[in-house]
Order: C-alpha cells, then sequence, then structure tokens
C-alpha cells in the first residue's frame, strides 16, 4: 500500500471511531479525551481494523502510547511496519 492511501485508510478507520465524527482531523490531532475522546478500547478497535484493511501486522511491543496518539503516529507505525 502507498504512504497516500495508507494516510487515507488511517484517517477514514479513525474517523469511523471517533466519538465526533464530524470534526477535523490533522496529522496531530490527539485521539484521546482531549482530542477524538477515543478511549483505550476504540484504539484497540483502530489498531484491529487497520491491520484488518491494511494486512500489515503490528506487533505489540510497537503499539506505545506515543504510536498510537495521533494520526500521524499511527501512519508511521503502519510504514514502519509494513517496510519489516
Amino acid at each position: 500500500m502507498n504512504p497516500a492511501d495508507l494516510a487515507e485508510t488511517v484517517y477514514a478507520v479513525i474517523r469511523e471511531q471517533a466519538a465526533t465524527p464530524d470534526t477535523t482531523i490533522l496529522p496531530d490531532t490527539p485521539l484521546g479525551p482531549d482530542g477524538l475522546g477515543i478511549d483505550s478500547v476504540g484504539c484497540l478497535e483502530i489498531v484491529l481494523e487497520l491491520e484488518r484493511r491494511t494486512g500489515i501486522s503490528l506487533r505489540d511491543e510497537h503499539l506505545t502510547a506515543e504510536s498510537l496518539a495521533t494520526p500521524s503516529g499511527l501512519v508511521r507505525l503502519l510504514e514502519q511496519a509494513g517496510r519489516a
């Protein structure tokens, strides 16, 4: 999957999970309570859906608070995992 398609997929999955799906989502918009209101269960659902849609397996040790904090963090995580 090319980087643009990967980013588009990340944003689509986040929009589906967000408590306020009509909110503008920027690369550094926080996913948690101070931003889109996505809780830890929601983050897990995002990860599982991203794995399903992209075919990229994400290892538990790469799922850090930083990598799950923003859309750009998720895109970087998937790009790195896709190269491994």
